[in-house]
């Protein structure tokens, strides 16, 4: 069961990130910032095709359509919502359910097929049972880390958050992630399912047969908005830092 308590408020820390340290924090939005046209050198979004006034009303549209975020105190209590998923929580009762002998019986008994069917559970629950021990730390924990360090990036631009707050917010999602995954493969593969589950995704639109590896059809592609391509793009990319950086940074 995951705690539920809010982001850190922002204080004074006496030890200051290192660039190595930034860099990986920054790298946890890699699939959203790829997306979005945004680098990992810096937290802010710098673009020679763009002006100042032009990235900050790309990054309000962003906030206000996607996460119905228009003040500071807004993009707070989303952060908040993140760092708390329940949607994780619901995926990890799902793959305790298929991994307890006494609960999986009742699971079985029954009728899944008609009962769960196509419903956000049913979905939830096939996805738990190809990843029940993949994912069994962390769930699909890293769709909401993602997101949170893209929003936090954007509250940089549209200047609701300064760069101190930034990281200072971004520093404990960061100690949070390390606990969860044990690499940039492992966060990889929970922001995929969960971006699935999200956009109720079925199985049967993903694999030919259960297995935990990600064939995708052209037609789920468009579905996902390619998010997949991005993550692979990524992991083969050797100049990209999920290359580079070792998960087990030291903050």
């Amino acid at each position: 069961m995951h705690n539920q308590s809010e982001v850190p408020c922002v204080i004074t820390d006496d030890a200051a990130l290192s660039s190595e340290q930034k860099l990986w924090l920054i790298s946890l939005s890699g699939h959203l910032s790829m997306q979005n046209g945004y680098s990992l050198n810096t937290l802010k979004h710098h673009s020679k095709n763009e002006t100042d006034e032009s990235i900050t009303n790309d990054n309000l549209s962003i906030l206000n359509n996607g996460y119905g975020v228009t003040t500071k105190e807004e993009l707070i209590k989303t952060l908040n919502v993140f760092y708390n998923t329940s949607n994780s929580q619901v995926f990890m009762n799902c793959m305790a359910e298929l991994t307890r002998n006494d609960l999986l019986a009742r699971y079985n008994i029954e009728n899944k097929s008609t009962a769960y069917q196509n419903t956000p559970i049913g979905i939830m629950s096939d996805w738990a049972g190809i990843h029940k021990f993949s994912l069994a730390r962390g769930g699909i924990r890293a769709f909401d880390i993602g997101r949170y360090t893209f929003l936090c990036r954007c509250g940089v631009d549209v200047n609701f958050l300064t760069e101190e707050e930034a990281w200072h917010y971004l520093k404990p999602i960061g100690k949070l992630a390390q606990t969860l995954f044990v690499s940039w493969q492992e966060y990889a593969t929970s922001y995929v399912v969960g971006r699935c589950i999200w956009q109720k995704i079925k199985i049967l639109q993903t694999y030919s047969e259960p297995n935990p590896d990600f064939n995708f059809s052209h037609d789920l592609f468009e579905k996902i908005n390619d998010s997949t391509t991005t993550l692979q793009n990524i992991l083969a990319d050797d100049e990209h830092p999920w290359c580079q950086l070792d998960w087990e940074i030291h903050f």
